[in-house]
């Protein structure tokens, strides 16, 4: 098994990194943009340079897993993937051992799942999703690329969630929803209804408040 380096180093990465403390998933190393690169380590970690990473962790030794939460730009976390993996390296899954995950799930690459989810049977996931803890996605879901699924979401069964989704924490989805391109579900919103392309949905029931065709989603996230 290759060893992986992290792309980034915000408080996700570091939370992926703790979560595979004890497990075969063996990070080694960040990687950050040059921009951000302000130490040399990062948790005990080496870090560096994204624009330098092949010279030093070659991709035919070492797998990428790319990590960009997007709470300030959703569209920014498909560069993020994009520039890994045209590096050249093999794009991995994180599934936390602490997850309970069906072994009928069927998934594309660089998707997060960490500990405490319940991943339903006979699931699809596309490329590059986060999951995070205390999640609990019913059976027979359709999850597509770019999504973020936030802390605590409750997602019934045969439900579909299209590119570039953004669940907040606490959200509850009844079964047999569609959520369109890039919803935005508002924290501890209540879906009882399919939901419109680019629209931000808050609310029990959810409902409507604005759209964001133009700019994709984007808020402002103090902590985090």
């Amino acid at each position: 098994m290759n060893e992986v380096i992290l792309y980034g180093n915000s408080t996700l990465s570091q939370m992926v990194l703790s979560d595979a403390s004890g497990s075969d998933f063996k990070i080694v190393a960040f990687a950050v943009d040059r921009d951000y690169l302000n130490a040399t380590t990062c948790c005990g970690l080496p870090q560096v340079d994204f624009e330098d990473v092949e010279n030093m962790y070659p991709p035919d030794r070492y797998d990428m897993l790319a990590v960009l939460g997007g709470y300030s730009d959703m569209r920014a976390r498909i560069t993020h993937y994009q520039k890994a993996r045209a590096k050249g390296y093999r794009m991995r899954n994180y599934i936390s051992q602490r997850a309970d995950c069906a072994n009928t799930v069927t998934f594309g690459e660089n998707n997060i799942i960490l500990g405490t989810t319940h991943i339903g049977l006979n699931g699809s996931m596309g490329d590059n999703n986060i999951i995070r803890q205390n999640v609990y996605l019913g059976h027979d879901f359709d999850i597509g690329d770019n999504c973020f699924i936030g802390p605590g979401c409750n997602i019934a069964g045969s439900c579909t969630i299209a590119n570039t989704c953004y669940i907040a924490i606490g959200a509850t989805i009844i079964n047999n929803i569609m959520l369109a391109e890039e919803t935005l579900i508002g924290a501890g919103s209540v879906v009882i209804r399919d939901t419109e392309a680019y629209s931000k949905n808050v609310g029990n029931p959810a409902r409507v408040i604005d759209y964001h065709r133009e700019k994709g989603i984007r808020m402002r996230v103090d902590n985090g």
